[in-house]
């Protein structure tokens, strides 16, 4: 099992993503208090973790960013994780001196194919150039990318163009999310959050393509019985140990945290034989949908991987 350290840098970004989980674009102010993130890695230093695993808001804009990554080597932590959209990383400079305090492995936002499709839903013109110009930066070094792509109802018929984009300039682990209506998308879930139903197709098609292309994939934030004939690529498949820090508060465990608080189950789960490997449904979800989509997965035949010990 791989134990990770995770950090949320700073409320602020310089993207507006209307789906936003933690509605950076809502925020004018930093809550995030520097000294908490130096405490927090001090605290936990030399205590085994593989990884330290930095988020935002956008982590690079943060004033003392490069301080962070020297005071994570100082501290000794194997590596660095960075969750960005990389639009800093378009500056080779600035890359190249990240990489070397430590920054294996960049999981980047990628939500469209083309400009017009992603600065439309970042908010941000001219991000997408700058992204795909900072994937192409951080392969140069050698580095693990893995792309991360929320589901909306504008890109979901580009999802397939969005995964071979992403093989075509080196991306090592692709992964669709599913939109987690909370944040900014909240606000937006009307015009933005397709159904399962809606889904489905089209995040089949993105899974074949990129098995073809010989790289990773991973579903993030998809009930079991929504995916279940490509249920074998699920994130919670993974074994993780993750302890965050969010805006000061710890989170002790963050998978069991999603969902003990952010996912519920129904009726329609009871009998699942999936249930203890599902995370649920975002409540936000039932709230505009309700339970229609969703049915226990109880034959054998659904169940792809060893690991799905209830099956």
């Amino acid at each position: 099992m791989k134990r990770f350290l995770s950090i949320h840098v700073t409320d602020l970004c310089n993207s507006q993503c209307s789906f936003c989980v933690v509605a950076s674009p809502l925020y004018v102010k930093d809550t995030v208090q520097y000294k908490s993130i130096i405490k927090f890695l001090e605290d936990n230093a030399g205590k085994g973790w593989d990884a330290v695993n930095l988020h935002g808001g956008e982590a690079t804009i943060h004033p003392k960013f490069i301080e962070i990554l020297e005071t994570i080597r100082r501290l000794d932590y194997p590596e660095v994780h960075l969750q960005t959209n990389a639009i800093k990383l378009a500056d080779a400079d600035f890359t190249a001196r990240i990489t070397d305090l430590g920054v294996k492995k960049f999981i980047i936002s990628l939500h469209g194919d083309n400009p017009e499709l992603q600065d439309s839903q970042t908010g941000t013109p001219g991000g997408f150039l700058r992204t795909i110009q900072g994937i192409r930066n951080v392969k140069q070094h050698g580095t693990h990318v893995r792309t991360n792509t929320v589901i909306t109802r504008l890109n979901l018929t580009h999802l397939r163009d969005i995964c071979r984009l992403a093989c075509e300039i080196g991306v090592d682990h692709i992964n669709l999310s599913n939109l987690h209506p909370v944040g900014s998308a909240i606000y937006s879930r009307s015009t933005s959050m397709p159904t399962f139903d809606e889904m489905r197709e089209h995040v089949y098609d993105s899974v074949d393509l990129v098995v073809a292309y010989g790289r990773e994939m991973s579903l993030e934030g998809f009930p079991y019985c929504t995916v279940r004939e490509r249920s074998e690529y699920q994130l919670n498949n993974e074994q993780r140990d993750i302890l965050m820090l969010m805006r000061g508060e710890v989170i002790r465990d963050y998978d069991q945290f999603m969902s003990d608080s952010m996912r519920i189950f129904g009726e329609a789960c009871t009998d699942c034989s999936l249930r203890a490997k599902c995370g649920g449904v975002y409540p936000q979800y039932i709230q505009y949908y309700g339970w229609k989509e969703f049915s226990s997965i109880t034959d054998p035949i659904h169940c792809k991987l060893e690991q799905l010990q209830r099956c």
